[in-house]
């Protein structure tokens, strides 16, 4: 029978589900609310958030901006202090830098650190950035104090942007540091040792790569001879002097050194440190208006040169009293026009026949009594059988050039007396009479780029010298501004922007004419000659007291330029062979087994920074391999038995944009020299920074060291 509820039990029921709804009501509305404050909550913290980041973006881009100005060679100044603002998304940013007082500061890198004992100068900034949302409220506010620094690259016996290869055939030892923003390939024919040298100053070694360790070759995947690279440990005899340790091959082919096994070397072998931002190849272009290969924004060595001296190859003119039809050569300011002032001086300065040949008491002689200090090698016409790929042509006669270089007696004529027809002829000027006012001479034949090349040639030691016994018309000769003086020269022709046949070669600078020196003066004032295109050095350059014969104290000094190529000390010098028909560059047509092409021992020191070319990845064969380290600067005589006795520091950023032979080899079959004695040193006087060559090319880095934040 079914049970009957009462009315007392409905009522009960009733306020039951009354209350239990209530109480759901309440949860619902309780839990909506945590809903809504939850979402509430969470949405201000991602709008903080967002904030954050947006206030932390403009920290990052002030530094980032700091470290170009680093990177173009200045220092923040003026308008780079003012603050700030960008939009980011609904947010606008805003920061601001200031300086900390006490910039710029001479550091030591701290061990433990990747280059630890490098010497490096350092500034220090302060930027603090804003974030506002679109109601203009800040929702973060962040600071920043940061150091940036640099660190010359004539620091490192060798610094290169790209696979850099060290595979000496003679035994070869390299002092001091190495470093590869690549990958780096150690290998030998017979040994290379990198070692630190306490009795040349140098006390560390580093051997370091952007990307991998390599023992072996690239072009081929082959491992031979002995490589030893010293360790950051001096626990055997001799004490005082960095414990060798040796690199095995580990089998006959290239093998990528690991990790584990690099950590052997207690810090001075390292490999996937990344890659370092360091300047870019155009830092030597000239502006755009002044040659076809430059740039509409000019390189950092045009810019702040002291004097710009161009060959225009599409002009024609010539020294007063002189022949015309020559091209002209003149100097240009910073915006490319030309600088009438002192293109008179240096006219006069190429024609000045008594101070070349030191007949005024107290001013030069030169170093080349009888040679104008500045002319230009020409190329011979086609129609004189003469071309590329033909340096047996002929190139020894008058009529090859267009114009005619002038017959012996005429005008221009000094050549009156000598052999031929004066195209080579080894004495010119004052010594064969009334001074030459003819600045060209007979074409030189790179053998390697299978070309006659066109080179403006200069006597830097001349240039200074005449310029401080002349009332300085070209430049100061104690002038600092930029560590230094800066000459820049160039060529403006049809063919400056790609693969040419343009050059600048540098000679009788056997010592550099400025004040004190190397070890003399506490901050010495140095001089670094650049260009666009190819650098030639002819003979002892800067060769410094230790040198055979000794010269007074080397300057801070660097070549620079597209290539490097190096020229020995006889090249010019009286040779029997040449006849006087075949010196002056007559000799670079002939083979290699002409004793006109033998070198003679060459000191030099100079910091080199030039293109090399790169050997292609996947074991290509011998015929493309660059050369390696041992082949940076490029010969083109005969150097067996003979020293090049160099001091300095190879620095590569990039491939040569203006020339593209490739490296064949040495010997006879390739006909374009054979090796020297490599005496090859890093200059340990770059460890101060005083002594380094003007415009010393640096990489920045920039470093965090304190961080803080108002986070709303």
């Amino acid at each position: 029978m079914a049970m009957r509820l009462r009315a007392d039990d409905r009522g009960m029921a009733l306020i039951g589900v009354i209350v239990l709804t209530a109480l759901l009501m309440s949860l619902a509305i309780a839990v909506a609310l945590q809903v809504g404050s939850d979402t509430q909550v969470g949405g201000a913290f991602r709008s903080g958030v967002t904030g954050f980041y947006a206030a932390e973006s403009g920290l990052n881009r002030g530094m980032g901006e700091y470290r170009n100005i680093f990177l173009d060679y200045n220092v923040p100044s003026g308008s780079d202090f003012s603050a700030r603002s960008y939009a980011l998304g609904d947010r606008q940013v805003s920061y601001k830098l200031s300086e900390r007082p006490g910039n710029p500061q001479n550091i030591v890198i701290p061990s433990g650190e990747v280059f630890s004992g490098l010497n490096a100068i350092q500034y220090r900034y302060i930027v603090n950035s804003t974030s506002q949302n679109v109601n203009g409220d800040v929702e973060a506010s962040v600071g920043a104090e940061f150091l940036v620094g640099y660190i010359p690259l004539f620091q490192f016996v060798a610094f290169y942007r790209n696979d850099l290869e060290i595979l000496p055939g003679p035994n070869m030892t390299l002092n001091g540091r190495v470093h590869t923003n690549g990958r780096l390939y150690l290998n030998a024919n017979n040994t290379l040792t990198i070692a630190d040298n306490p009795a040349q100053q140098v006390f560390t070694v580093q051997v370091s790569a952007g990307l991998g360790v390599y023992r072996g070759r690239k072009d081929q995947n082959t491992c031979t001879g002995t490589v030893s690279v010293d360790m950051l440990e001096d626990k055997v005899a001799p004490f005082g002097d960095l414990d060798p340790k040796i690199l095995p091959c580990n089998g006959s082919s290239t093998r990528e050194v690991p990790v584990a096994e690099l950590a052997a070397w207690k810090g001075s072998m390292i490999r996937d440190i990344g890659n370092i931002a360091i300047p870019e190849p155009d830092i030597v272009k000239p502006p755009s208006t002044v040659s076809p290969g430059g740039s509409g924004d000019p390189g950092v060595y045009w810019a702040k040169a002291d004097l710009r001296i161009v060959l225009h190859r599409d002009q024609a003119g010539g020294l007063p009293g002189g022949p015309g039809g020559l091209a002209v050569v003149d100097v240009v300011n910073a915006a490319g026009v030309r600088d009438d002032a002192r293109t008179n001086a240096l006219w006069q300065f190429m024609s000045d026949a008594t101070w070349n040949a030191g007949l005024v008491s107290g001013r030069g002689p030169s170093s080349y009594p009888g040679t104008m200090p500045i002319f230009y090698t020409d190329v011979p016409i086609p129609a004189s059988g003469c071309g590329n790929n033909q340096p047996a042509c002929n190139n020894t006669a008058a009529a090859a050039y267009s114009p005619t270089i002038p017959a012996p007696g005429s005008l221009g004529g000094p050549r009156a007396g000598a052999a031929a027809s004066g195209v080579y002829a080894e004495l010119m000027g004052a010594a064969l009479g009334t001074f030459d006012r003819d600045y060209r001479r007979g074409g030189f034949y790179n053998q390697r780029e299978k070309k006659w090349m066109l080179l403006l040639n200069l006597n830097v030691r001349d240039l200074i010298l005449w310029n401080s016994q002349n009332g300085e018309p070209f430049f100061a000769t104690n002038d600092t501004s930029e560590g230094g003086l800066v000459i820049f020269a160039t060529i403006a022709g049809p063919a400056s922007a790609g693969i040419n046949n343009y050059g600048v070669r540098v000679f009788g600078s056997a010592d550099i004419p400025l004040p004190g020196g190397i070890g003399v003066s506490a901050d010495p004032t140095g001089v670094t000659v650049a260009s666009d295109q190819a650098m030639y050095v002819l003979g002892n350059y800067n060769r410094g007291t230790a040198a055979v014969p000794a010269g007074p104290p080397r300057q801070p000094a660097s070549l620079i330029g597209d290539s490097i190529n190096v020229l020995s000390q006889r090249y010019w010098q009286s040779q029997a062979a040449c006849n006087n028909t075949l010196c002056r560059d007559g000799q670079s047509t002939q083979s290699l087994g002409n004793a006109s092409r033998n070198a003679q021992n060459t000191w030099i020191n100079a910091a080199f920074l030039g293109g090399v070319d790169t050997t292609p990845d996947g074991y290509q064969g011998a015929g493309s391999y660059n050369g390696g380290l041992e082949n940076y600067p490029r010969f083109h005589e005969s150097w067996s038995g003979t020293s090049l006795t160099y001091q300095g520091s190879f620095v590569s950023l990039g491939q040569p944009e203006h020339v593209n032979g490739d490296w064949c080899g040495t010997g006879n079959g390739c006909n374009i020299y054979n090796p020297p004695d490599r005496l090859w040193n890093f200059d340990p006087a770059y460890n101060d920074a005083a002594n380094l060559p003007p415009l010393t090319p640096r990489f920045v880095y920039v470093q965090q060291v304190l961080f803080t934040e108002d986070f709303k």
